[in-house]
């Protein structure tokens, strides 16, 4: 089963880097259409003109954004969708959710959503954890939201988790490239 239209809510992960590709993938296998609303911390995180691109649908950031017949996003977006997806999800959004704080774009807009939320949890374990964190996560289950278990990744702050790279170097032929180059440089030195 796809989704017509799905709405994609990111805030600020460090995973937000690979949203175009990301987009693509859910059109491959999730949804006949992608709409991408972006955090301000997001669009700081990925060009909003990428994500554009890859979703062709403008992207919002702003309560005060309009485009293609859209004049109160926060509305209208999660009208028009069929299923909302929060990825990467901070524990901010979390908690803004959680306590029914709509100060910002994605925020308002999923309090508003009469569709299916989805929350996918970008964090590390230590603030995983916490309690208010913790608390946070079992009243948006206890509002009827999904909230994933945070996907397994690198800590970027201490690089730990690097064995979670796949083995494969996701583009072979470049990975091949750097190494003759570095075997040209050690000839060279």
């Amino acid at each position: 089963m796809r989704a017509g239209k799905l709405l994609l809510c990111a805030t600020g992960g460090y995973q937000c880097y690979a949203l175009p590709g990301f987009v693509l993938a859910l059109l491959r296998h999730v949804a006949d259409d992608v709409q991408v609303v972006l955090s301000r911390a997001a669009a700081e995180l990925v060009s909003p003109y990428a994500v554009e691109v890859a979703s062709r649908h403008s992207v919002y950031v702003e309560m005060t954004d309009t485009g293609s017949d859209v004049f109160v996003p926060h509305i209208e977006l999660a009208r028009s969708a069929d299923l909302i997806l929060v990825y990467p999800a901070t524990v901010n959004i979390i908690g803004k959710v959680a306590h029914g704080i709509a100060d910002e774009l994605i925020a308002a807009l999923v309090l508003a959503a009469a569709v299916p939320v989805l929350f996918v949890p970008v964090t590390n374990e230590t603030m995983w954890q916490q309690p208010a964190v913790r608390r946070n996560v079992a009243q948006l289950q206890a509002d009827s939201f999904t909230v994933l278990a945070p996907l397994p990744s690198v800590e970027v702050a201490t690089r730990e988790g690097l064995e979670m790279v796949p083995d494969t170097f996701p583009h072979p032929t470049l990975l091949t490239q750097l190494r003759a180059a570095l075997r040209q440089r050690g000839q060279r030195s």
